[in-house]
C-alpha cells in the first residue's frame, strides 16, 4: 500500500520512460507532454535505459514491467543507482501482480490505471512529495517505533542536514550544491545514514525522517 508524505512542491523534473512496447512509449510521451510537473527527457527500450539515463541525467525513470517478466530488473536498477546523479525509479506493474520486484523501486505503480493516472503519480513522486510503495510485511515500518528516533539521534549534524534535503527530494548533486560539498561526499554520507537508520534505501530513510518530524 502506498504512503504519501507531503513536502515542498518543486520545479518540473525530467523523466525517462523505458518500455519494450513502442505503443506504451508513445502513449506516455503524449501524456507527459501535458503534465505540469514533468518534462520528458526521452523514451527507450529497457536494454538502453542505463546508457540513456547516463547521457540524459533524468530526475526520474519509469520502468515498464507490466508486460512479460523482465528478470534483469535488479541489474538495470543497480546500473541506474550507480550513477553519480542517480534518478528516482518507478516500476510499472500489473495491478495485483507479483510484487517481488517492488524492493528495487522507489515507487510501484499499477499499469491498469492508465497513462494519465500513472503520470499524475509520477508528478507526485518527482515534485518532492515522497511515495513509498512496498509489499505488505509484518515487521514495523520505518519510523513506527521509538527505536527509530534513537537511531536518528545518532546522526551527525551534517547527516541530519543531508537527510532533511533528501526528504525535500534533492539528488546527491543538488544536496552537494546546496551544502558546498562534492556529490561523492554526499554519497558517502548517505551510505552512513542508511546504515545508522538500518534502512535499505533513501526513500525509507526519508519516510522515517518525516514520521519522526526530523528538523521540526
Amino acid at each position: 500500500m502506498a504512503e504519501v508524505l507531503v513536502a515542498r512542491i518543486r520545479s518540473p523534473r525530467t523523466v525517462v520512460i523505458a518500455s519494450e512496447s513502442a505503443f506504451t512509449r508513445r502513449d506516455f510521451e503524449r501524456t507527459v507532454a501535458t503534465a505540469e510537473g514533468l518534462a520528458l527527457a526521452g523514451t527507450c527500450p529497457w536494454r538502453e535505459v542505463a546508457d540513456r539515463a547516463a547521457r540524459w541525467r533524468p530526475d526520474l525513470v519509469l520502468l515498464d514491467a507490466a508486460g512479460a517478466p523482465l528478470p534483469e530488473t535488479s541489474a538495470v536498477v543497480a546500473r541506474l543507482r550507480s550513477a553519480d546523479r542517480a534518478p528516482l525509479i518507478a516500476l510499472l506493474v500489473p495491478h495485483g501482480g507479483p510484487r517481488v520486484e517492488a524492493e528495487y523501486a522507489d515507487a510501484v505503480l499499477a499499469a491498469d490505471q492508465g497513462a494519465h493516472a500513472v503520470v499524475r503519480a509520477l508528478e507526485v513522486l518527482a515534485s518532492g512529495v515522497l511515495v513509498a510503495a512496498r509489499p505488505p510485511r509484518r515487521e514495523p515500518e520505518p519510523g513506527a517505533g521509538p527505536e527509530v528516533r534513537q537511531r536518528l539521534s545518532t546522526l551527525t549534524e551534517r547527516e541530519r542536514e543531508i537527510l532533511v534535503l533528501i526528504v525535500d527530494g534533492l539528488s546527491n548533486r543538488e544536496v552537494g550544491s546546496r551544502l558546498f560539498i562534492s556529490p561523492d561526499t554526499v554519497k558517502e554520507h548517505v551510505s552512513r545514514i542508511l546504515a545508522k537508520l538500518e534502512v535499505a534505501s533513501r526513500i525509507e530513510a526519508a519516510v522515517a525522517a518525516v514520521r519522526a518530524e526530523l528538523g521540526q
